[in-house]
C-alpha cells in the first residue's frame, strides 16, 4: 500500500525556534530534516508537517527539503494535514523530533496491520505520551489515514497527537516495544534541548554500522573514531563535506605519487581511509553523502591497487628500480583480485590488516628507503588472505 509520512510539530504560543526541537542541529542539519530523510528512505511517497507558527530556520529547512525534490507539504492544523492524505495510504506517524535508526523504523513500515512503537511508562517522563498504566508512546507508529482523518473530524479542545494515539489504542493497535537498553536511551532518541543531543549523538555513533577495512581499522581506529563521530555530529559539519575531503585527500595521494612521492603518497592514503570511514559514521547520524560519491567511497579497497599501479608507472617512467616496479605491479593486481573475490562472495580472514594496515607498511618502507621489504610483507599477507579464502571455498 502507498505509504505517507506526517510528523507532528510542538511549538509554543510564540513559536519561537528555542521551543521547537525539530530545529535541533545533528550532522550539518535540523532533526526534521534528518527525519524527513528517513522516511524517504523508508519508503514514504510524501511528507506532511503539521505546525502552528513556524520560525525562520524551519521555513528555511523546508526550502532545502523542497529544492532536494522532497515531496513535503505544510500544515497549519491537523485538518489540512489531512487534506493531504489519501484515505488509501498508510501514514507513518512521528510525535516531533525522534531520533531512531532505520531499523525498529523499517520493521514498523513493513507492518501489515496498524502498530506503535512502545516503552515502559516508567520511562516516559515528560518526553513521551501516556497510554496506559503499563506503556509510553515511543513516538513513532504506523497507522492508515482513514483513521488519522476521522480523528481530526471529531477533535474538540483535545490535542490532536495524544488524542490520535488513544484512539489507536481503543482499536487494538499492536504494540511493539522498543529495544533499549536503559531509562538515559530512552531520553536520548527524544531530545527536548542542545545539551540532550550529546548522549544522541554518542548512542548514533556507537551504534552505526559500518564496515572496518581490516584488524587496523577495526582495532586501532574504529573505536576512537566513533567517538570523533559523535564530537563532529554537533557542529556544523555534514558527511557531504567529510566526502569531499576524503576525496580530496585521495588526490593528493596520487598527486604525491605521480610527483614520485611514493612514501608519502602511501601514507596520504591512511588519512584518506580514515575520513571515508568518518564520512559514514557520520552520514548514519544526519544526510549521508550524496549519491555521486557513494560508489568512490563504497570501492575505497581499490584506492591502494591504483596507487600502486601510479607508483609504478611513475617509477618505470623515471627509470627506478625494476623490482620495485614488478611487485607494485603484482601487488596492485593481487589486492585486485582479493576485491574481485570478496565481491563474489569471499570472505576475507579477520587477521588481516587491511588497505590501512597496508598503506601504512607501504609508507613506512618508502620513506625508510627499503620499498622492498614493504612490498614484499605486504605481498606475503595479500597472499596468505588469498591462500585463507580458497581453504574456505575448498581448494577450488
Amino acid at each position: 500500500m502507498p505509504l505517507a509520512a506526517l510528523i507532528l510539530a510542538t511549538m509554543d504560543e510564540e513559536g519561537s525556534a528555542q521551543a521547537q526541537p525539530l530545529l535541533l542541529t545533528l550532522a550539518g542539519q535540523t532533526l526534521l530534516e534528518r527525519l524527513v530523510w528517513q522516511a524517504c528512505r523508508l519508503g514514504c511517497r510524501h511528507v506532511v508537517l503539521c505546525a502552528g507558527p513556524l520560525p525562520a530556520a524551519m521555513m528555511s529547512a523546508l526550502d532545502r527539503l523542497r529544492s532536494r525534490g522532497v515531496d513535503i507539504k505544510l500544515a497549519r492544523s491537523p485538518g489540512e494535514a489531512t487534506d493531504h492524505l489519501h484515505p488509501d495510504e498508510q501514514v507513518m506517524l512521528f510525535a516531533n523530533a525522534i531520533v531512531m535508526q532505520d531499523h525498529p523504523l523499517a520493521a514498523l513500515a513493513q507492518s501489515d496491520r496498524p502498530t506503535a512503537l512502545i516503552l515502559p511508562e516508567i520511562w516516559g517522563r515528560d518526553r513521551f505520551e501516556r497510554i496506559d498504566a503499563v506503556d509510553n508512546w515511543a513516538g513513532a507508529a504506523l497507522l492508515p489515514a482513514a483513521m488519522i482523518r476521522e480523528t481530526a473530524a471529531m477533535l474538540g479542545d483535545w490535542a490532536f497527537g495524544p488524542t490520535l494515539i488513544r484512539r489507536a489504542v481503543q482499536q487494538g493497535v499492536t504494540r511493539v516495544p522498543l529495544a533499549l537498553a536503559s531509562e538515559s536511551e530512552a531520553d536520548e532518541i527524544a531530545p527536548l534541548v542542545r545539551d540532550d543531543l550529546v548522549g544522541t549523538a554518542r548512542v548514533l555513533a556507537r551504534t552505526a554500522e559500518v564496515s572496518a577495512d581490516g584488524v587496523v581499522e577495526r582495532r586501532a581506529i574504529l573505536p576512537w573514531l566513533r567517538g570523533v563521530a559523535a564530537w563532529i555530529a554537533l557542529k556544523p559539519v555534514s558527511a557531504m563535506l567529510l566526502a569531499l575531503l576524503a576525496l580530496s585527500v585521495l588526490l593528493m595521494a596520487l598527486g604525491a605519487g605521480v610527483a614520485g612521492y611514493a612514501g608519502a603518497a602511501f601514507l596520504l592514503l591512511v588519512p584518506a581511509n580514515v575520513l571515508a570511514l568518518l564520512t559514514r559514521l557520520v552520514g548514519q547520524s544526519g544526510m549521508p553523502e550524496p549519491r555521486l560519491l557513494t560508489p568512490l567511497l563504497a570501492g575505497r579497497a581499490l584506492w591502494l591497487p591504483v596507487l600502486l599501479a601510479v607508483v609504478a608507472g611513475q617509477e618505470y617512467g623515471a627509470g627506478g628500480r625494476v623490482d620495485v616496479v614488478l611487485l607494485c605491479l603484482w601487488l596492485a593486481t593481487q589486492m585486485a583480485f582479493l576485491v574481485h573475490a570478496r565481491a563474489r562472495g569471499g570472505v576475507w580472514p579477520e587477521w588481516r590488516p587491511g588497505v590501512t594496515g597496508v598503506a601504512i607498511l607501504l609508507g613506512a618502507g618508502f620513506v625508510a628507503g627499503w620499498p622492498v621489504i614493504g612490498l614484499g610483507a605486504s605481498l606475503f599477507v595479500s597472499l596468505a588472505v588469498q591462500a585463507s579464502l580458497q581453504h574456505r571455498l575448498g581448494w577450488r
